[in-house]
């Protein structure tokens, strides 16, 4: 059951022609665009239903963007491409008026039991409780984050626009589609994205998009909450490789990293104009 007082709307609605956009879904470089994110939240959710079950999970989900997705109904597609007893593999293709927009790969392995002996990890640093976390900070531009618009952006330190390391809690209170549930895979998912963006946010605005993301899961997350922490940030000849790791409240349980290309920084007049359509990130 959806919980009305946090839900209110979704960002698709499954149609005869696929899922179709609601407002919400735009993305921030042109007022025409699907958000990148939320492809990848579609693909995963389709992925989930084809290899998930009892028992499995994915452990890495490899995203493609290949060209814009336009504010028009999409379609998912998904094709096993192995059925192990322990591994499996498939591919989902999403399609935007004809065109091939992207292609998530889904890597789903058996869960066992933890090996004995003690594995070094590094120490995590300690994260505020997101609920403890000023809103309104101005620093949620470069996001699409508007506390109002569903998609809750708190900033921990540094901040899209500052020039330092990046840590951030995200919340969508938005359905994906219709009145059901993101998945704690999908919730992964639509989070993973803002890495790079979050990654390559310098003090004059983001240069970078996206080209693709890859996410290793050891777990799925618990909770509404995800933390992003950046972790790395490399660029050469308008080339960008960054990463993060991804938290909840019990601590790290994902990495997301990707490759982006130089393009110039969104202006003002170029922003789409809805109040529900604000941000840099793709």
């Amino acid at each position: 059951m959806i919980n009305r007082s946090t839900v209110s709307e979704s960002y698709f609605h499954a149609g005869d022609d696929g899922f179709e956009p609601e407002d919400r879904a735009r993305g921030p470089w042109a007022a025409d665009m699907l958000h990148g994110r939320l492809l990848g939240g579609l693909a995963a959710r389709a992925l989930e239903a084809e290899c998930g079950g009892e028992g499995w999970r994915a452990a890495r989900l490899t995203v493609d963007l290949f060209r814009p997705a336009a504010m028009a109904p999409v379609q998912i597609t998904t094709a096993m491409v192995r059925n192990g007893r322990k591994v499996r593999v498939a591919d989902a293709i999403a399609t935007c008026e004809g065109h091939q927009v992207g292609r998530v790969t889904g890597l789903f392995v058996v869960e066992g039991a933890e090996p004995p002996g003690r594995i070094w990890q590094p120490t995590p640093s300690p994260w505020p409780d997101p609920d403890a976390v000023p809103t309104g900070n101005g620093d949620t531009g470069d996001t699409g984050a508007a506390e109002d618009d569903g998609w809750l952006f708190r900033t921990v330190d540094g901040g899209m626009g500052t020039g330092e390391r990046s840590r951030v809690w995200t919340n969508d209170t938005l359905t994906l589609v219709d009145d059901e549930p993101l998945s704690p895979l999908v919730r992964a998912a639509v989070s993973g994205d803002i890495a790079c963006p979050l990654a390559n946010s310098g003090t004059e605005g983001i240069h970078y998009i996206n080209a693709d993301y890859t996410m290793f899961l050891a777990r799925y997350p618990a909770g509404p909450w995800v933390g992003l922490e950046v972790v790395q940030q490399i660029a050469a000849d308008g080339i960008a490789i960054a990463s993060a790791t991804l938290v909840d409240r019990q601590g790290p349980f994902a990495t997301s990293s990707g490759a982006s290309i130089s393009r110039p920084p969104l202006q003002d007049d170029e922003a789409p104009t809805s109040q529900t359509s604000k941000g840099r990130t793709r």
